[in-house]
């Protein structure tokens, strides 16, 4: 009985403590920069599963998940675009909807945003997401490699892929599953 119990113990542990593990989030095509006037803002703001149809739900810009940025400047991983209208995640669980573009919103394609600005490689990551290449593929031959946590520029961004200044080669700044390696 006493083992009955350590294990159904040991397994509702093991349990809480991986469902607690934080995921990388989801790139999407870009990044939302809600900058603005504090207040400036719809509150709470209005998510619906489509452009404008089927209300979702209602919360507040400073509760989203965001890639960095503080609760007034937060930077936002946005999943698609419709017009005027951004797909962002409204919880760390994934679940997403859409909601419409603000005039103190800036949109910016990965692209765009990543080349020229410092970013720190993520912790946790496999052992080749790691690995500097000579070219932007993955058959290409090794040019290094940078550590976890380590702070690199980007300089040019090419699909999946981010040539750096120093050290010098390109590296996978999200994975084949579209979840970012860097930390913007």
């Amino acid at each position: 009985m006493r083992y009955l119990v350590s294990l159904t113990l040991l397994i509702l542990i093991a349990a809480t403590a991986w469902a607690a593990a934080p995921l990388r989030p989801y790139s999407g095509c870009g990044v939302l920069l809600a900058q603005g006037a504090p207040g400036a803002e719809p509150s709470p703001l209005p998510f619906y599963a489509e452009p404008g149809v089927q209300r979702l739900a209602e919360l507040d810009l400073a509760a989203l998940p965001r890639l960095s940025g503080d609760r007034e400047q937060p930077v936002l991983a946005v999943y698609a675009t419709k017009g005027g209208w951004l797909k962002l995640a409204w919880d760390d669980a994934g679940r997403s909807g859409w909601v419409e573009g603000a005039r103190n919103w800036e949109y910016r394609s990965w692209d765009d945003y990543l080349t020229g600005r410092q970013v720190k490689v993520l912790p946790g990551l496999k052992k080749n997401l790691y690995a500097l290449k000579g070219a932007p593929r993955d058959g290409s031959a090794d040019a290094g490699n940078v550590t976890r946590d380590q702070q690199v520029r980007i300089v040019q961004v090419t699909e999946d892929w981010a040539r750096l200044e120093r050290p010098a080669g390109w590296l996978r700044w999200r994975d084949v599953d579209g979840r970012l390696t860097v930390s913007p």
